[in-house]
This record gives structure tokens, C-alpha cells and sequence, in this order.
């Protein structure tokens, strides 16, 4: 059972978690999940693009999509590594599970990248659709 002091923290860690998955469109900035197929689609049919896997260098290492570099979200240097990138290119992302992407996609916003969509489950639904 909690006592009255330990359900302030926990109420904030929960709407800081729920709201880390959230990222806003804006009249200057595009952001979409899609779906595998959808995702393969524009693999498929654009030439103009950055795909950037966000996972770890462990996780790149073991299995990523053909074509992809790795600009890992959990090191300290994610932000220094999409600085030389266009921002007016659009930018696939993917991580494991689709946590890491979003959060990743929020920093690129910020840093004023226009156009970012993000693979809908991760590279772990990828992989599961593409068996």
C-alpha cells in the first residue's frame, strides 16, 4: 500500500510516461506512425530520405532495415548526430517498439526537421509481419 507522500511522484513519472508517446503535427511540422506495409511502401517509392534506426548499437548490429544508419536515441550525442542531417528531408524512423522513435521524433522537431514517420510498432512488429 502507498502512503499519502509516495503517490505524488508516482502520479507525475505516469503523465510524464503517457505523454512521451505523443507528437504533435504542426502547420511546420509532419509526424505520422504507419503501419509495416504502409512504412515498406514509402521505402519503396521515395528516393529522398533519411532512415534512421534510434535502437542501440547492439540492437543495429544484431538485424536492421537494409539501408538504415544508427543514430541512437539513449546516447548522450542523438542530437549532435541528426545536426548535419536536412531538415527539409523526410526522415524514417524506427526503434525497437515504437518508444524510443517517437522521442526521437519530438528532439528532431524541435531541432526544426519538418517531415518525420515513424514505423508503428517498431522494428519487432517489422519483423513480425515480414516472416
Amino acid at each position: 500500500m502507498m502512503k499519502n507522500g509516495q503517490i505524488f511522484p508516482v502520479l507525475c513519472v505516469m503523465i510524464l510516461l503517457t505523454g512521451c508517446f505523443n507528437v504533435k503535427s504542426t502547420s511546420r511540422f509532419s509526424y505520422s506512425k504507419y503501419s509495416p506495409p504502409d512504412y515498406a511502401a514509402v521505402l519503396k517509392d521515395s528516393i529522398n530520405y533519411y532512415l534512421i534506426d534510434v535502437r542501440t548499437t547492439s540492437e543495429f548490429e544484431s538485424s536492421h532495415l537494409s539501408g538504415a544508419v544508427n543514430f541512437s536515441y539513449l546516447k548522450f550525442h542523438f542530437g549532435r548526430d541528426v545536426d548535419s542531417l536536412d531538415r527539409n528531408k523526410l526522415v524514417l524512423l524506427y526503434c525497437q517498439t515504437c518508444h524510443r522513435s517517437p522521442l526521437a521524433a519530438r528532439k528532431m522537431k524541435r531541432k526544426g526537421f519538418r517531415k518525420v514517420i515513424d514505423l508503428k510498432g517498431g522494428y519487432k512488429n517489422w519483423m513480425e509481419q515480414n516472416k
